[in-house]
Formats: C-alpha cells, structure tokens, sequence
C-alpha cells in the first residue's frame, strides 16, 4: 500500500529557472516504559529550463525500538515533465521504493502521462492529470500466503489536486491518486494527503500532513486502510 507515494505533495508550482530545491524532516523520541525513535528525511532538486523540468525527489526513514530496527523505507524518484502550452504538460518518470512495515522489499515504476491546469492564479491552482505505468514488486512474505510475492503488472494512474494560498505565510494542498490495475479494476489502490505548510521564515515551513491510502488487494497480514498524521519542518533553497 506504500507502494502509492505522493510526488505532487513535493513539486512547486512555479519554480525559477536554474537548480532549486528543499530538505526537510522530522523527529520522534520517547523514553521511559518504551525506548522510541523514529527519524524521517526527504529532499527534492529542480532544473528547470524554458522547456523542461526535471525533478528528482528522495526519501527516508528510520524507526528504533529498545535499539532495534523496527521499521525502515526510502524512494528515489526522477521526473522530466515537458512544457507544450501553459495548460497541458506531457511527462515520464522512474521511480525505485521500499517499506519495511509493508512488507515492501523492492518496487520499480515507470510510466508516462499528460498533466493539465484547468485554473490558477494568486489564490493557488487547481489541476488533474492521467498516466500509464508499468509496476513490479517484490514483498517479503512467508511460504504459505495466499498473496504473490513477486508481481508485475500495468496500472492507470489519475490524479486530482488543489494548492490553496490564502496569504503569504500559509500553503494548503490537496491530492488524491486513483491508481487500478490496467485489466482489472477491482485491484484499485488510492491515496489522499491534506498537507498544511505554515511559514516561520522565507526558506523555513512548519507542516502538518494527513495521509490516507486503501488496497483493495492488500498483502497478507496487512490492512486494506491506512492512515498517518504527521508533523515536521522543511528548508527550501
């Protein structure tokens, strides 16, 4: 269910010619009854040019209990999107994951699509966008489960997004994903992330972020919902 990662929470609407980019994470320790930490990092890069934007985005993270490893994930994820006109922008990418609590052991996807604006402005933008994807899997599972272990399959992904700036200190966004399989709509994963980013300074954001993902066809042992609220500080340059 990890497997769905959230890329349009990370872009910018409007990045400036050139590199830039942000780095940012946030941090769990609890003491006493239960020895806890928990360490989570993620960074993007943009160049951008008059025609094409390229963005590569990482993740990661680290949880220790009583000094043992209990759950671990990261992301690599490289995207070029293309400038047609101001409202469509056709785009690819690659992208290699894991996530230890979801019995996650190794995931590849590539795949292509079109993004389009239907409105923008001060306020923020609204858009959507449409891609084919190609997506192999590998989970950690023991012998006698009834899910496979290794898949590879074709998904359609659609995507819907909203980015409301009420004022210049305050950055809400919304996604939701849609992703079935491409032969087999009963295999359907989706996602939503309600992000809020409150600014301390001009390169520094407080931000809160609640996900919820759901697998109609989870793995062994793990549900078919999922939800997480998290809070944390990013830096961008």
């Amino acid at each position: 269910m990890s497997a769905q990662v959230n890329v349009e929470a990370l872009r910018r609407d409007d990045p400036p010619l050139g590199y830039s980019g942000s780095f940012g994470g946030d941090l769990t320790l609890r003491t006493g009854n239960v020895d806890l930490v928990q360490l989570g990092v993620n960074g993007r890069l943009y160049r951008v040019t008059e025609s094409v934007t390229s963005l590569i985005v990482g993740n990661g993270g680290l949880g220790l209990l009583g000094g043992s490893r209990f759950s671990s994930s990261g992301l690599f994820h490289y995207r070029q999107t293309y400038r047609y006109n101001k409202r469509i922008s056709p785009e690819w990418w690659g992208q290699w994951n894991y996530d230890r609590p979801q019995l996650l052991n190794f995931r590849i996807v590539a795949g292509s699509g079109v993004r389009t604006s239907f409105a923008s402005g001060e306020w923020g933008q609204f858009g959507m966008g449409s891609a084919l994807m190609l997506e192999h899997e590998r989970l950690n599972l023991p012998d006698p489960a009834v899910h496979d272990d290794q898949t590879t399959v074709i998904r359609w992904s659609y995507f819907v997004t909203l980015r409301v700036v009420p004022n210049e200190n305050l950055v809400i966004t919304s996604t939701t994903y849609l992703q079935p399989e491409f032969d087999d709509f009963n295999d359907v994963r989706t996602l939503t992330n309600l992000r809020i980013a409150t600014s301390i300074t001009d390169e520094l954001d407080l931000t809160v972020s609640f996900d919820l993902r759901y697998d109609s066809k989870p793995p062994d042992g793990i549900r078919a919902l999922d939800t997480s609220l998290r809070t944390g500080v990013r830096y961008t340059y």
